[in-house]
């Protein structure tokens, strides 16, 4: 009789199937970047920096559903835009108090047309609004100082 697997378990399966499914659709995110977790009821969450991307009871489900929305996903902002706000925030973040290093700070666009602001590969701040994204970013990274 094989032992059933604990929640614990898992988790931790799915989030190593995932991450290696994910990395061949965007090898731009690292690995770090995808969380699994579990709730009480049995299911798993798949998150991409913080933002939930998938929802489902299996592990293969869960894989599906993550696969679809990264293969159907287009970008609806275009590099331009993305330097742009890069721009912004480099500019406005001195006067906010907050010292960014170069080549420290990159912003990432997820399906669901939320972008994500990290530093150094860490999560700071996610939005589907790109000025809430850094007035959010300012506030976390002035509080980290």
């Amino acid at each position: 009789m094989p032992i059933p697997q604990s929640t614990g378990d898992r988790r931790l399966v799915a989030e190593a199937h995932l991450q290696t499914a994910l990395f061949g659709v965007r090898p731009d995110l690292p690995s770090t970047a995808l969380l699994v977790t579990a709730d009480e009821h049995g299911l798993l969450s798949a998150q991409v920096y913080g933002v939930e991307v998938a929802l489902q009871r299996s592990v293969d489900r869960l894989k599906d559903e993550l696969l679809d929305r990264f293969r159907s996903f287009h970008p609806i902002y275009d590099h331009d835009d993305l330097d742009a706000l890069m721009r912004t925030l480099k500019m406005i973040a001195p006067k906010a108090g907050v010292a960014i290093a170069p080549n420290s700070v990159d912003l990432i666009e997820l399906p669901g047309a939320v972008l994500v602001l990290t530093v150094n590969g860490t999560a700071v701040a996610a939005s589907e609004d790109p000025l809430h994204l850094l007035s959010q970013a300012l506030v976390d990274l002035r509080a980290q100082r």
